[in-house]
């Protein structure tokens, strides 16, 4: 078993930071899919005029997911807890060497080194618990990636693992909390699950056919948690000690619908947008029933695509427009060619006075065809499972030690890492005989992802999501608790 002791996570992460390569006069980033232009100025502390200038491009929307661009290095002289560079913190090591190498160091007596250990000091997160119940014990945690150490290593694995090790340090750090912690490297040990018999919990598997093996294996007091497919969510009905943490899509629209009948006033309109003969079309569909279930009557329109500009000019004349008067609409639809038609109908309509404000889950977000413009434009309240806000003091602290320690940008994997690891050790930290009561009860608000668990058949899964609105001037609120949903046990 490989059992790493959180009092020597300091040596494991210089080990790993000595390895990385330093940022000199601008560094090169891939776009990811939860960005965009404003939001990499604001985390890099960089204008527009700048991010533009270095990539030679004309407008911010020239900015799209995917890209690699430049990010321009900052004209004031900058700290190495500041300081980012182009590769993530498994590439940059040589993943295969430094992270397999780590935890055999650190099992045979390897001291914690000064300089790793004086920064993690120095940064550590001052969050501490205000639950009146919590229980000082100590924890064996569990978290088995496919790192893929002895193949060059997987870049979005290795963030996540690096995001787990931070908030475990955290936790020992800031809350006396003794962990241990057993990795299992899965495409390198494939019948490794009995290794987590005695933990409190484990993070992952990740693939389907890895989990259902984790479970067969491991008894039922060991809680499994599924970190990123939302697909797994069909084991739920017949294991009793599986969390699904990723909230499914049908959850976002459910608090989509929600929100929008949270602010629904006397006067407004509900639309709902449809692509003619498409299976959300059909009375029998989950959106349908959620609408038809929210107490509100809906104006429901459907359309092909072919029918073009004629679609604006039908629909303002069912549209209000009374100054005072909102028309709230949700486009019920997948298709990203029909969504983005649909947003372009709005604006025109936006346009033409009419006050309309969007509603959708997050998967509009990863529709690259859509301008962001239009977004803004049409108010959207978009229903999120993962959202960072790096005005967020928390997030900004995270930001500085994930660079300090890795030289390299945190990614959604290591945001996710952490937020999973945390909350776990935060859950099971507690009354051993409560912990479920409290998964129900207590929302947990943390960098990236927010948790507030439902029973589900056997098991439970992540019903929380994020509320964003987006604003004028490309400004994003974020509203972490944004509606509350009757959280009934099944």
């Amino acid at each position: 078993m490989r059992l790493v002791r959180s009092t020597l996570l300091g040596f494991f992460l210089f080990i790993l930071s000595a390895f990385c390569l330093s940022a000199q006069d601008g560094v090169e980033h891939k776009v990811k899919w939860y960005e965009d232009a404003l939001t990499i100025c604001n985390r890099h502390g960089i204008s527009m005029d700048e991010l533009l200038k270095a990539n030679s491009l004309q407008y911010s929307t020239d900015i799209k997911p995917g890209m690699t661009i430049v990010i321009p290095a900052r004209k004031a002289a900058k700290s190495a807890s500041e300081t980012a560079a182009p590769q993530s913190a498994a590439k940059a090591a040589g993943a295969g060497a430094a992270i397999a190498a780590a935890p055999v160091a650190l099992a045979a007596g390897g001291a914690p080194s000064q300089p790793a250990d004086s920064l993690m000091q120095s940064t550590a997160d001052s969050l501490a618990l205000a639950d009146s119940g919590y229980v000082k014990r100590h924890l064996l945690a569990g978290l088995a990636l496919p790192l893929n150490g002895a193949g060059g290593g997987s870049e979005n694995y290795a963030d996540f693992y690096g995001g787990a090790l931070l908030a475990i340090d955290e936790l020992s750090q800031n809350n006396g909390l003794g962990v241990d912690l057993v990795f299992v490297d899965t495409r390198e040990e494939k019948n490794g699950w009995s290794k987590f018999r005695d933990c409190d919990f484990v993070v992952g598997p990740v693939s389907g056919d890895d989990l259902k093996e984790a479970l067969r294996v491991l008894p039922r007091e060991v809680t499994v948690v599924s970190p990123l497919d939302p697909r797994c969510e069909v084991l739920l009905p017949f294991h009793r000690n599986l969390i699904q943490a990723p909230t499914p899509g049908y959850r976002q629209w459910e608090q989509s619908i929600a929100w929008l009948k949270q602010e629904f006033k006397g006067r407004d309109k509900l639309f709902v947008l449809y692509e003619k003969d498409s299976s959300e079309e059909k009375p029998g569909s989950a959106i349908n029933a959620l609408v038809d279930s929210c107490g509100i009557s809906a104006i429901k329109y459907s359309y092909k695509i072919l029918d073009g500009r004629d679609v604006a000019d039908q629909l303002i004349e069912q549209f209000s427009q009374v100054p005072d008067a909102v028309n709230r609409v949700l486009i019920a639809s997948d298709n990203q060619a029909f969504v983005n038609d649909a947003v372009r109908n709005l604006r025109i309509l936006r346009h033409n006075g009419c006050n309309v404000v969007l509603y959708a889950p997050a998967r509009i977000k990863s529709f690259e065809t859509i301008d962001v413009e239009n977004l803004h434009s049409l108010s959207l309240r978009m229903s999120a499972t993962y959202n960072v806000d790096y005005d967020n003091p928390a997030v900004q602290r995270f930001l500085l030690k994930f660079r300090a320690l890795y030289n390299t940008e945190p990614s959604a994997f290591a945001f996710q890492g952490y937020d999973l690891m945390k909350y776990m050790l935060l859950l099971k930290s507690g009354s051993p005989d409560n912990w479920e009561n409290q998964a129900i009860s207590k929302r947990t608000d943390l960098l990236q992802e927010s948790f507030l668990l439902k029973k589900q058949g056997q098991g439970w899964i992540n019903s929380a999501t994020r509320g964003v609105v987006y604003g004028s001037g490309y400004n994003l609120d974020i509203y972490n608790q944004f509606i509350s949903i009757k959280n009934e046990n099944e």
